[in-house]
């Protein structure tokens, strides 16, 4: 607290002695009672002549200049430092009761100030006087007087004159304890009337402290903003309060200043390790950031990066655009070496990793590609863009393409958009491709492009030719294989992408080979079979398409994998025995040439099986289904075939087979009166022993699966498709299945043989083993483990088996095959060596 007795000794020494009210109107003596009062200084002799004045009983007191200057303005008392301080802190009870100085007393105080401050913030002053002297300042500073701006300019001025560095923190240091300048100063106008106005850098502002210069004050403001000590509040803090949507304004309207001011914010964040995130994101009233948005005009410096790092998470999309194309030209300046630098580490990464693709510039997906490109990208820069890169626009983004900005708008991202405007890759496709193809899906740059095939696919036909098409269908394939190397998650969110892609692309009829393979990538993962098996029954039986003999054959080719694989393989074959009977004897009975040798050898194939369902059907429930299935076949398609198309054999073979004892239709009344028709045709009421009916030879080995002999002539049908199988087409899987049943029957019929077609044989099986057309996981993989069974069956134990190993090994490990191939030729060698 002050010291009234001591405040009022320098009154009583100094000033009252020579204090003469003679020449004072009576509301000025009023007003000089209630200032002796003030200052306790009633035990002055004076005192109690005006105070028993009865003439100013009904006289209202004015503190006017003249009075103000009795009281304040006293330069003698300046020329000790000591005793003006003592003066100017006894002036506080003065204060309190509203008596203020003048102009004239508040300019000498000023003047003085000046003068003493280094002696005001030097320990020969008592923390407590310094106290008594600043609350006096702040009490003119409040004060709607004209002592209030000159006292507010002076601190204003004196703080930002950084020439005198411990001055200037000294006032700022004090103001902040005091609470000095953040609330209010007033102006006395010319006509005597008061504003008062808060401590604000607006126009009022400027014009009284800065001579209506706004660039003045801008040049100190910024000088001073990094000057301070570490650790300690500062300049900063003392104009926290002052800023203001006019001062956002100035710098959305000066663009150089706002350069200027990034330098200075700099400097306080990496040098002083402050924060100056309010004058980072000052808004105008139309929530503009103008400090902001000025990063989009320059060259970025890692203390850009910083500054951006530091913005107001609330700031409109729209306004950033700029600074993220800066943010990606700075990751991509100088050959991405700002990868290492710890801008990028502490804040480049966060820039990236905290947002949604919805705030991040399209121009970020060809950045990533070209940074973590397989076969150029750099390790460790490739690791931390694909993290970041595939959580913003692969995990987040669930099955679509993200939605990301693009000449200043919201844009979603479509396949045909990236493949026309961002990969451009028309003119070198194949060997584009063939560089991301190695890296398999585990990269999430295959899976952004598995994607984006995805999401153009019914645009794929006119944006690649098709020699592009089939190379984008070799990709895919390959992809799919890899996803095999990959977790789960991303295996069944990509799979189902890369096979709906091929079946769009695979869509013209005939080419059943690529058929095969995308119908094989169901082995893959269950997540695709459906799949798989939709597209396979799309080409393989399609109404709307014309039928021919090449289909036919391959539905009862693939009859034998739906069998042996217990339904698993070519599911779609149940859908042909229930529904093709009539459609494909409608198509025969339109043909004009002989098919009577097509159809002998098809009947024979659908009864083999048939017999191998009816033995088989009481250990195995789906055989029976399978019986059912080829029952309901025969009777619409033998129902619907003109009578004329079976030859006498085939007519002799399904009635023998309908009557017989071990299998047959004996309950299938519809089915036997048909098959009994076509027996009439060529034997009409003769018994078949006295028939003289010629039959015409028929060029095709019958193998009748379940009673077949191990003979010459079989042995050489199943060398021939061996030898054959891929010029014809035909991976005749039913063929081989008497050998791998009677290995042994067919190792002993070896043994005695003497025309060396063990060799032959062995050689034929071993050329099987190489060919990845018949590795696990492709279309022919039931003909290609049948070959490698027997292949183990016969060499084992021979004196050939460890060369056989041994080569087998030497080559899975060249590098040559796919891994599953690979795999199946290991197992081939450990079993020759077992």
């Amino acid at each position: 607290m002050n010291n009234p007795q001591h405040m009022s000794a320098i009154y009583k020494e100094h000033i009252l002695p020579q204090l003469s009210t003679a020449s004072f109107e009576p509301a000025e003596v009023k007003a000089i009672i209630q200032s002796l009062e003030a200052l306790n200084a009633t035990d002055y002799d004076a005192y109690y002549t005006l105070k028993n004045n009865t003439d100013l009983e009904h006289v209202t007191a004015i503190f006017t200049e003249n009075v103000a200057q009795h009281i304040y303005f006293h330069p003698k008392l300046y020329a000790n430092e000591e005793q003006g301080l003592n003066f100017i802190a006894s002036w506080l009870p003065l204060l309190e009761k509203g008596f203020y100085p003048d102009e004239k007393s508040t300019n000498k105080l000023v003047e003085f100030l000046q003068f003493s401050l280094s002696y005001l913030n030097s320990e020969a002053v008592s923390e407590n006087k310094k106290t008594q002297v600043f609350q006096v300042l702040k009490h003119i500073v409040l004060s709607e007087s004209e002592a209030s701006l000159p006292v507010a300019r002076f601190l204003v001025h004196q703080i930002f004159d950084i020439r005198d560095v411990l001055n200037s923190d000294f006032l700022i240091q004090q103001c902040l304890q005091h609470a000095i300048l953040n609330e209010t100063y007033s102006v006395v106008h010319s006509d005597k009337t008061i504003s008062t106005f808060p401590f604000k850098i607006d126009k009022h502002f400027i014009e009284y402290f800065f001579e209506n210069d706004w660039l003045k004050f801008i040049s100190k403001f910024h000088y001073i903003l990094p000057v301070g000590r570490v650790y300690m509040p500062g300049a900063y803090d003392l104009m926290l309060p002052w800023f203001s949507e006019e001062l956002a304004l100035f710098y959305k309207d000066h663009l150089e200043q706002t350069l200027e001011l990034h330098k200075a914010l700099k400097e306080r964040l990496i040098f002083g390790e402050v924060k100056s995130l309010e004058l980072l994101n000052i808004k105008t009233t139309e929530n503009n950031y103008p400090i902001i948005i000025g990063l989009e005009s320059k060259v970025w410096d890692t203390g850009d990066v910083l500054l951006f790092n530091n913005r107001d998470k609330n700031i409109p999309i729209l306004q950033l655009d700029g600074c993220y194309m800066r943010f990606i030209h700075w990751l991509t300046a100088d050959s991405g070496s700002h990868f290492y630098t710890e801008a990028f580490k502490d804040y480049g990464k966060h820039i990236l990793s905290e947002n949604s693709a919805e705030a991040l510039p399209l121009q970020c997906i060809p950045f990533w590609f070209n940074t973590c490109h397989p076969k150029t990208g750099i390790a460790n820069q490739t690791e931390t863009y694909n993290t970041v890169f595939s959580k913003l626009l692969i995990e987040d983004c669930k099955d679509v393409l993200p939605t990301m900005r693009f000449q200043h708008k919201d844009f979603q991202a479509t396949g045909t958009f990236l493949i026309q405007n961002v990969f451009q890759t028309q003119d070198n496709f194949k060997v584009w491709l063939d560089d991301f193809k190695k890296a398999g899906l585990k990269n999430p740059l295959n899976q952004f492009l598995v994607r984006t095939f995805f999401d153009a696919r019914e645009g794929l036909a006119e944006l690649y030719t098709t020699e592009q098409q089939e190379i984008l269908q070799a990709y895919l394939i390959a992809l799919a294989y890899s996803a095999r190397d990959t977790n789960n998650a991303i295996r069944t969110q990509h799979l189902p992408f890369i096979v709906k892609t091929l079946a769009t692309l695979c869509v013209d009829p005939g080419n059943f080979t690529r058929v095969n393979e995308i119908s094989a990538l169901k082995n893959i993962d269950a997540c695709v079979e459906d799949l798989c098996n939709d597209f396979a029954r799309g080409h393989y039986i399609n109404e709307n398409r014309p039928l021919n003999l090449s289909i036919i054959q391959a539905w009862f080719n693939y009859l034998g994998d739906f069998y042996y694989s217990s339904q698993q393989e070519a599911v779609w074959i149940s859908d042909v025995l229930n529904t093709q009977g009539v459609r494909t004897a409608t198509y025969f009975n339109a043909m004009e040439d002989d098919v009577s040798f097509f159809l002998d050898r098809a009947i024979n194939r659908i009864i083999t099986f048939h017999r191998k369902c009816e033995l088989k059907q009481d250990d195995n429930l789906l055989l029976g289904a399978i019986a059912t299935q080829i029952e309901i076949y025969l009777t619409d398609f033998l129902g619907a075939l003109e009578k004329d198309k079976l030859n006498a054999n085939t007519a002799k073979y399904l009635n023998e087979y309908s009557k017989g004892d071990e299998a047959g239709f004996s309950n299938l009344t519809e089915l036997l009166v048909t098959i009994e028709g076509f027996y009439g045709i060529h034997f009409k009421q003769e018994p078949i022993a006295e028939s003289n009916t010629t039959l015409e030879p028929v060029p095709s080995v019958k193998i009748e699966m379940e009673v077949v002999d191990i003979n010459q002539k079989y042995v050489d049908a199943v060398l021939h498709n061996l030898e054959n199988y891929r010029t014809s087409g035909n991976c005749d899987t039913a063929l081989l299945q008497p050998l791998d049943e009677k290995i042994e029957e067919f190792k002993t019929w070896l043994t005695d043989d003497k025309t060396g077609i063990e060799a032959k044989f062995t050689q034929a099986l071993y050329m099987t083993l190489l060919d990845s057309n018949l590795a696990p996981g492709t279309a022919s993989e039931t003909y290609g483990n049948l070959c490698r069974r027997l292949f183990v069956h016969l060499v084992r134990g021979t004196k050939m088996a460890p060369s056989y190993a041994m080569g087998l090994q030497a080559m899975a490990n060249s590098g040559a095959y796919s891994e599953h191939l690979k795999t199946a030729l290991l197992d081939v060698v450990d079993q020759l060596k077992a």
